[in-house]
């Protein structure tokens, strides 16, 4: 509710409750000598109403001013605070986590001086969403903790329940579990027709098509890709379109749509050169066109493209696999091209920086593998597959599982080796089987009639 001075009033008791919490404060601490504790635990709860006398010591003990605890936020400190809060958001999509957490200090120390809950719950969120841009699981870990004791979910605003619950799916994105990652953003979707806010809608559906992109289902990540742009046109939030954009273009590619792919890409580019984005955006989709071109088997325009990406990304403080991936995509390049020494030292780039993405240690394994086999090299060879297999496993990359064990089972069939073989393409039919179900064609044999006459048959 408004209060006379126009700032925004928060209720006393919540605030109370969020400031004793913080400290690591129980209530018997706080109520010490100035009230007794049941009497606190009205206040906490809305029930009843103190002094001022009685609010000056709880607020002093609290480490506190009366104002912050009453909730009265002037408001040109609250637009000057969610002007910062947009603008760090925009500096972690095109600078990195790094430099969103240093302008974040900034913010919560205007923080102090706004006690509005919702600006308040989006600053948690946003150090959340650094940490995970990080891959930093002990800080992570730690506030999401501090975050979910500090606040009552069920009471949170609808736009920031499921920004909370898109950013446990990202934390699972990022380390490529992606069925875990859909479970919460489809939980988060349940939540969607109650929220107002369309740029929180529309980060929602950008990380679903993200997460069916990764699961190879192109026909969703199109669907909710468009849906995702749409609203960030509408909201001129030109720099997620655009990351938004080299998703469909990925998806474009890896369908086989390579005019529309391209055509996103271009897209990308005019739009990043016209607002003058970062260079890491630039470095992105680079990235991307040159993995298109390498579908196209466009060997050096696949190369000139992603060495340009390269170049743009390396000076920045980017996490190691982002400039893994690049290296990976080279070394799928050049291996395509029996370059196998210009591979090699990609490959070798690859594996190293990419150390925390399983999935994609797992497939530069098999790219290594294959190096192996070329130059002869039988037990390196062996040995590269079968880890990968391993944590493909792990991560349940199916499809990529699916093929490594397909490729180890043809290599022993063709070399005698008829029971390995068979372990292998049995664990590859399981895994194929996995991907595209049988519908039509029941898989559980029938059961073979009783001789005794025992039990009737169905028929009877």
């Amino acid at each position: 509710m408004i209060d006379r001075t126009g700032g925004i009033l928060i209720g006393l008791g919540a605030n109370i409750r969020r400031q004793r919490k913080g400290l690591g404060m129980t209530q018997a601490e706080l109520a010490e000598g100035i009230i007794s504790v049941p009497y606190l635990s009205l206040i906490e709860n809305e029930k009843a109403h103190p002094r001022p006398d009685i609010i000056q010591p709880l607020a002093k003990r609290l480490q506190s001013t009366v104002q912050h605890l009453m909730g009265v936020t002037d408001r040109e400190t609250l637009r000057e605070a969610e002007y910062l809060l947009n603008r760090i958001h925009r500096s972690l999509l095109s600078q990195g986590a790094e430099h969103a957490l240093k302008e974040l200090d900034g913010l919560k120390n205007l923080a102090q001086q706004v006690n509005d809950s919702n600006l308040l719950i989006q600053i948690d969120l946003l150090e959340i969403n650094c940490y995970i841009h990080q891959m930093n699981d002990s800080l992570f870990n730690k506030k999401m903790d501090d975050f979910e004791d500090r606040w009552e979910l069920s009471e949170i605003d609808p736009n920031l329940l499921v920004r909370y619950i898109r950013l446990k799916g990202n934390t699972h994105l990022f380390r490529d579990r992606y069925q875990e990652a859909l479970a919460h953003y489809k939980e988060a979707e349940t939540h969607i027709q109650n929220v107002t806010n369309d740029v929180d809608k529309a980060y929602l559906y950008g990380e679903m098509s993200k997460v069916y992109l990764h699961l190879s289902n192109y026909p969703f990540c199109i669907l909710y890709a468009e849906r995702s742009i749409e609203l960030l046109v509408k909201n001129d939030r030109w720099l997620e379109m655009c990351h938004q954009l080299n998703v469909l273009g990925t998806c474009h590619s890896r369908s086989g749509d390579f005019k529309q792919a391209l055509n996103c890409f271009e897209r990308v580019l005019r739009l990043a050169d016209q607002f003058s984005m970062s260079q890491l955006l630039f470095s992105y989709t680079y990235h991307e066109m040159g993995c298109c071109y390498m579908r196209l088997d466009e060997t050096d325009q696949a190369i000139y493209y992603l060495t340009r990406s390269l170049e743009m990304i390396e000076p920045y403080q980017v996490n190691d696999w982002e400039i893994g991936r690049i290296h990976q995509a080279l070394c799928q390049t050049y291996l395509s091209n029996g370059l196998m020494d210009l591979a090699r030292q990609h490959i070798d780039q690859a594996i190293l920086h990419l150390q925390t993405r399983k999935k994609r240690l797992a497939e530069c394994m098999i790219f290594s593998g294959q190096i192996e086999y070329h130059t002869g090299r039988i037990p390196e060879f062996l040995q590269q597959y079968k880890e990968a297999i391993c944590l493909f496993r792990q991560v349940k990359a199916t499809e990529q599982l699916a093929h490594a064990c397909h490729t180890l089972g043809r290599f022993y069939l063709e070399n005698g080796n008829k029971d390995e073989a068979i372990h292998y393409f049995h664990q590859a039919s399981e895994s194929y089987y996995a991907i595209i179900p049988s519908i039509s064609i029941p898989v559980e044999l029938p059961t073979k009639p009783i001789a005794n006459g025992d039990q009737p048959s169905p028929l009877e």
